[in-house]
């Protein structure tokens, strides 16, 4: 997306359009920085590569760990420990930890997006918080597909909503579009992002198989 500033502080910019008159104040809301707040997010999901039209997900992040169920898979991560656990719930088993490739900081681009650049573009209200609107060009899912678009981040830096394009290589851009329907924020039990002590271990071919049998 040409013409997007690279916001060395993001939080400088959101102070200035927080001091201006008229502007509402979601805080400092700042796509560049992880969540500051642990939450459960339920969302929707439209990525037109997968042809997925609204797939309902749920996002659990708690500390350092957290949590992405989708497609009756349930992943857990640890950014501490740069692992990452795949369980299969209705069936009660999980992979052994396994590790996560390249560098990891935070937990961005799993469950918003890992934004590279942001450009303030105005506040609204959703799911009933005073939200912040950026312009932004970065990366996500695991895959760390190319995206660029806009995002809507509360004031806890909890993306709510998505809305862009990714552009791989030479290939016609796609949609991407993931939007919130439930959120609740603070007082998140750690358990849900942890193995369930009555889980069967097994190996993560077994586990990406035990569904279908």
């Amino acid at each position: 997306m040409s013409g997007l500033k690279y916001l060395c502080s993001v939080g400088a910019v959101s102070a200035a359009m927080l001091a201006a008159p008229g502007v509402a104040r979601p805080a400092l809301a700042n796509p560049l920085h992880a969540p500051t707040a642990d939450f459960i997010l339920d969302v929707e999901v439209t990525r037109d590569i997968d042809h997925a039209l609204k797939a309902p997900a749920r996002y659990v992040s708690v500390g350092r760990r957290f949590r992405v169920d989708y497609n009756g898979l349930a992943t857990l991560y640890d950014i501490s420990r740069k692992t990452y656990e795949v369980m299969i719930p209705r069936v009660r088993m999980a992979a052994k930890a396994q590790r996560l490739d390249g560098a990891v900081i935070d937990n961005r681009r799993w469950i918003g997006v890992e934004a590279r650049t942001a450009e303030p573009a105005g506040t609204t209200t959703m799911l009933g918080r005073q939200v912040m609107k950026y312009r932004v060009t970065g990366a996500m899912f695991e895959s760390r597909v190319p995206f660029e678009g806009e995002v809507w981040t509360t004031a806890e830096n909890i993306v709510v909503k998505v809305e862009g394009v990714s552009k791989v290589g030479r290939d016609a851009p796609t949609r991407i579009e993931v939007t919130a329907i439930q959120i609740a924020v603070g007082n998140i039990d750690d358990s849900l992002v942890l193995v369930p002590k009555n889980f069967v271990r097994a190996k993560p071919k077994d586990v990406y198989t035990a569904d279908d049998k």
